[in-house]
């Protein structure tokens, strides 16, 4: 189903998590400990960039669309941000591969879900359609450029 209003950008942004997510698994598959922790601070800094805000954004969403969405979906949304952002921190306490491999099957299978189950659901709600509804990151992005 073709995506509109805040989910259009959402979505977009969805493929650079990807994207990031395959180039993890490649740099482990390499098994270079450099090409590790630069994949760690590759993966902050996505956090910093995009994912912080895309976050903010679908917990926006779901949070005003909560009464017609699945419980388990938002429980399930909202934890695996949660892992995300702990994964995302250089401070993780979690061995460096393993935070790296569980980071990339993560983020993959996350964002899968959003648009398998979670962005269908919100889509369906005729108010998350309206462009006029939300802001998407991008015009957020573009009022402090």
């Amino acid at each position: 189903m073709p995506r509109t209003g805040a989910l259009l950008s959402l979505s977009r942004e969805h493929h650079t998590s990807l994207v990031l997510a395959r180039a993890i698994k490649k740099v482990l598959e390499d098994g270079d400990s450099i090409a590790h922790q630069a994949m760690a601070e590759r993966i902050k800094t996505h956090w910093l960039t995009l994912l912080a805000a895309h976050f903010d954004e679908e917990e926006h969403l779901i949070h005003d669309a909560a009464a017609m969405l699945d419980a388990g979906a938002i429980e399930r949304i909202r934890a695996e941000h949660a892992e995300l952002s702990s994964l995302a921190d250089t401070d993780c306490p979690m061995a460096l591969t393993d935070r790296l491999l569980r980071f990339a099957e993560l983020i993959a299978a996350h964002v899968r879900y959003e648009e398998r189950v979670l962005f269908p659901q919100l889509q369906a709600h005729l108010s998350m359609t309206s462009d006029t509804s939300f802001h998407s990151i991008d015009s957020v992005k573009k009022d402090f450029s």
